[in-house]
């Protein structure tokens, strides 16, 4: 740019020198005809003085021009940075995660010698020694998993094999549990009592249309877990929540879980849309133990393959049909899905399994259903001599 910039003044600074000589006799005539008033300087020296006047003026703007922009674009990219660097601490914990849960590659077959070599590897090991198996242990394609035998008095555990059990992971409508054991003990003790809930425009907007719920209907408290529970209607846990208070009822939920010990758990809203709700299977099964010893009613509410819900304003019934393809069967006790994006498929679910009481925990697989079938048919064909 610079150079161009001379090239041009000599060029101008040439031109002017020629006319000057070539022109001088006319102006000599024209002078006699039409005396000027004052002789007016037009040397080249006066020229290029004002040109480096106007040239310097210019420079001087330009370079205060590129210095703001400078100075601005500088300032943009510190905040774009200073936005990365917070997204990539918020999210370091999940990337991690979802970076060392990937199942490994299956090994060729001919290599497949152990337990060891499989793709669902605990963090402790697998420990079979409790059981005698006529089949290998699944492999399982989930980010987490836990299956555990319980008791039937509810007092003992053993756990038959875990994957990644204390890794946290999005729960999505599983926090529908919790959602529904506060219902249970801070809006109505009784499943069946007459506290009432009117519908607001705001819990019928909720993302999702499980449930079909419309503005201005009423429905007992008891119907709305109902809808939790069998349809995973986020409707319905904003409606409840609604009538108790939000942030009250978030503060509920999360003291619930520090009662419990639930220590790696965290609740943003009370439906599981946003992925911030995170728990692990460790702490999921602390969940579901205390709903089979303090609240079996959930339970039965979840194993049903529909329910019936009464609008009380048009005194009009309908039914739900339940979401997870276990439910209505005999050997299912009772549990909860849960889906979002971040999340993908989860579910924890109860079987009683050669008469014993089965509790599987799948996390972060494409299709939960299929995982958990895989751990019942494992369950079934072993044997657990030294169990209780």
């Amino acid at each position: 740019m610079r150079f161009q910039a001379l090239i041009l003044s000599l060029i101008i600074l040439i031109s002017f020198l020629i006319t000057g000589v070539n022109g001088s006799a006319s102006l000599t005539i024209l002078a006699e005809e039409n005396p000027a008033p004052e002789p007016i300087d037009t040397s080249p020296s006066l020229f290029a003085k004002d040109f480096y006047s106007a040239f310097k003026e210019k420079t001087i703007i330009l370079g205060e021009k590129t210095a703001l922009a400078n100075r601005d674009l500088a300032e943009k990219i510190n905040q774009n940075m200073d936005f990365l660097n917070q997204a990539a601490s918020v999210n370091f914990d999940n990337f991690i995660l979802k970076l060392n849960s990937q199942p490994e590659a299956d090994p060729p077959r001919a290599e497949k010698n152990n337990s060891k070599d499989y793709a669902l590897i605990s963090e402790t090991g697998i420990d079979l020694s409790p059981l005698i198996c006529d089949s290998e242990i699944p492999q399982l394609a989930v980010k987490a998993a836990l299956v555990k035998y319980l008791s039937p008095s509810m007092d003992s555990e053993q756990v038959i094999f875990e994957l990644n059990p204390g890794s946290r992971w999005p729960i999505a409508s599983l926090t529908k549990l919790m959602t529904s054991v506060i219902a249970a003990e801070k809006i109505d003790s009784d499943i069946d009592s007459d506290k009432e809930i009117t519908m607001s425009a705001k819990a019928v907007a909720t993302e999702g249309a499980a449930g079909g719920f419309g503005v201005g209907e009423i429905y007992k408290t008891g119907d709305l877990i109902k809808a939790m529970l069998v349809s995973s209607s986020n409707d319905a846990a904003a409606g409840v929540i609604e009538n108790f208070g939000e942030k009250e009822f978030i503060d509920e939920m999360q003291k619930k879980a520090a009662e419990l010990k639930m220590f790696q758990t965290s609740y943003l809203e009370p439906t599981g849309l946003s992925f911030i709700n995170q728990s692990t299977a460790n702490d999921l099964a602390k969940l579901v133990n205390y709903v089979r010893q303090n609240h079996p009613e959930l339970l039965e509410i979840s194993r049903q393959k529909e329910v019936e819900i009464f609008e009380l304003k048009s005194k009009k019934a309908r039914k739900l049909l339940s979401v997870n393809r276990f439910a209505g069967q005999t050997d299912f006790i009772g549990g909860k899905t849960g889906y979002i994006e971040e999340s993908g498929r989860n579910l924890v679910a109860l079987f009683d399994i050669n008469g014993k009481i089965i509790l599987s925990i799948v996390l972060g697989a494409d299709d939960s259903f299929k995982e958990t079938e895989k751990i019942k048919s494992f369950i079934q064909k072993c044997i657990s001599p030294t169990l209780f």
